[in-house]
């Protein structure tokens, strides 16, 4: 016949303690060696509710789930001086004239195709690519 006691429970028959079942791994153990589970919340720990046995599945609480507290922004500079960086901007258009196969399912004619153009700030386009005629 199998031993009726828990396999991580104490018994002292002086000291009686009562027996509790850990929530997560389902373990018999002594009631004060369970411990509740702690998580963040915001910029406190709140108890989920759980008894766990602390030395095998007790979590530590994550911090990726407390509240990020950031510094103040620095003073700003007076009379900052920032450089001039829109001659590096160029922004890609991609054009779309006609049907991208033009009569018959031929290539289209040249200009008819999508065209990708490159413009800088001041409204200047650059052609880039375009669809070769047909020969």
């Amino acid at each position: 016949m199998a031993d009726p006691l828990p396999k991580y429970a104490r018994v002292d028959t002086l000291n009686p303690e009562a027996f509790a079942q850990c929530d997560r791994c389902g373990f018999w153990r002594n009631r004060s060696d369970l411990v509740w589970q702690y998580e963040w919340a915001g910029m406190q720990l709140y108890s989920k509710g759980t008894l766990v046995c602390f030395d095998r599945c007790y979590d530590i609480p994550q911090e990726q789930l407390r509240t990020i507290i950031l510094p103040p922004d620095p003073p700003p500079i007076v009379n900052a001086r920032v450089p001039n960086f829109d001659y590096e901007e160029q922004t890609p258009i991609i054009y779309q004239f006609g049907s991208p196969l033009g009569i018959n399912n031929e290539l289209p004619p040249w200009a008819a195709g999508p065209q990708l153009l490159m413009c800088n700030q001041q409204g200047t386009q650059i052609l880039v690519l375009q669809y070769l005629t047909s020969s």
